[in-house]
């Protein structure tokens, strides 16, 4: 019986190596005085269960998130002869894994000149 029970527990697919990777690792977009957008950030979920829930967040508020609950995303930013650089990370929670969360950061600078 010992046995049995110690299948069970170990039976309940909790995936414990569970990740998030994200492409490009780094944003840096210089631009003329204005506002940019970057390139969309791409996020892949690798050894989860799903379905999986999205989560962006960042540091300071000079750079904003497009699609805030969405696994790819860009930043957008506005400004005049300033940098700004802030950390975004990505939380993926797996819904089909015990809500098991997991994240990963990038490092996002915007540079507007005349």
């Amino acid at each position: 019986m010992i046995g049995a029970a110690k299948i069970q527990a170990a039976s309940k697919g909790v995936v414990s190596n569970f990740g998030v990777t994200i492409s490009p690792t780094n944003i840096g977009e210089f631009s003329t005085n204005g506002s940019s957008i970057s390139a969309v950030v791409y996020s892949e979920v690798f050894n989860g269960t799903g379905p999986f829930l999205y989560s962006w967040s960042i540091t300071g508020d000079s750079i904003n998130i497009e699609s805030e609950n969405s696994d790819n995303t860009r930043f957008s930013a506005s400004g005049f002869n300033s940098s700004y650089t802030e950390t975004a990370t990505i939380t993926v929670t797996d819904t089909g894994n015990a809500d098991l969360k997991t994240s990963t950061s990038l490092i996002v600078v915007f540079t507007f000149e005349p």
